[in-house]
């Protein structure tokens, strides 16, 4: 098994920075997740190096002039992320869409009670209406991204922002000229056995007007 203590420093940052973002949020999710975290932080994964063709230095650029902790967990860590990059999740024959799970039945770290990790959605990429038994939220870390929640109108959701799916609440993305990266818990029934997504709208429609909403 391969061992680091530079790997385990940057896994601890990590953590600790979604930990420290989802206590501030402004819904119950949030601190709920990051009390979950915080139990299993002293955790770590069986690390080994995985192959995948997602590339985050576009979308990591804006954290990395801020001077974010997160750039450099993530950097030094993403040789052994295990993104999962191919499915249903995936709507072309290459990567534009793809997440890693942290913390969960399929994660890095096992847990039956959460599943946690990051999620990255290609510039000009559609997700289309989806749903599960799951409460889902995301948290934007970069890019602007639009969100349709229950057919309603697209937000837009700038870095920061909190976004909140309800059990069974439909749900679809989508993204222009820039990358989002985003963290994202689920809670409540994380069966993956509940997740459906709508198959007929492989291209995005055109998109109506949109509103600015941030849940923070």
């Amino acid at each position: 098994m391969l061992t680091s203590p530079l790997l385990e420093q940057a896994w601890s940052v990590l953590l600790d920075q979604f930990a420290h973002r989802y206590a501030a949020a402004p819904v119950a999710q949030g601190p709920e997740t990051a009390a979950q975290i915080r139990r299993l932080q002293g955790q770590l994964p069986d690390w080994g190096f995985t192959d995948h063709d997602v590339v985050l230095a576009e979308s990591l650029a804006p954290l990395n002039r801020q001077r974010d902790p997160i750039v450099g967990a993530l950097e030094r860590l993403q040789p052994v992320l295990q993104w999962r990059t191919r499915g249903v999740f995936t709507d072309a024959a290459y990567t534009n869409r793809a997440y890693v799970e942290f913390i969960g039945p399929d994660g890095m770290v096992r847990s039956d009670d959460i599943r946690l990790g990051i999620y990255w959605h290609d510039r000009d990429t559609f997700y289309p209406s989806h749903r599960h038994n799951a409460v889902e939220l995301y948290h934007v870390l970069s890019g602007t991204g639009f969100w349709q929640h229950r057919s309603q109108t697209w937000v837009s959701r700038p870095a920061g922002s909190f976004i909140l799916h309800g059990s069974r609440e439909d749900h679809a993305t989508r993204s222009e000229a820039e990358p989002i990266l985003a963290l994202w818990s689920w809670t409540g029934d994380i069966s993956f056995e509940s997740y459906s997504m709508d198959e007929a709208a492989m291209a995005p429609p055109a998109m109506p007007p949109t509103a600015s909403m941030p849940l923070s």
